[in-house]
């Protein structure tokens, strides 16, 4: 498992857990991002905002907020 955050873009995951903080889950929670959503990193240039798709919406996150977020990166196939 790793953070949201630490995904190379075009990687993709399933959200495994959310921050404990309830404001910041909650509002997570409203835009897509929950226990066992798929996410595409489109975005991560390692400074500034993340850009993810979900459910097929494009949102914009925070680093820090990102990085809250853990996920269960998608396996390569093999040979890659």
């Amino acid at each position: 498992m790793t953070s949201l955050a630490q995904l190379p873009p075009l990687s993709h995951g399933v959200v495994a857990s959310l921050p404990r903080s309830r404001g910041l889950a909650r509002r997570l929670i409203a835009l897509g991002l929950t226990p066992g959503a798929e996410v595409c990193v489109l975005q991560n240039r390692g400074r500034g905002p993340l850009i993810v798709e979900v459910h097929g919406a494009r949102l914009a996150l925070g680093r820090g907020q990102a990085a809250r977020v853990e996920v269960e990166p998608e396996s390569q196939p093999a040979g890659e």
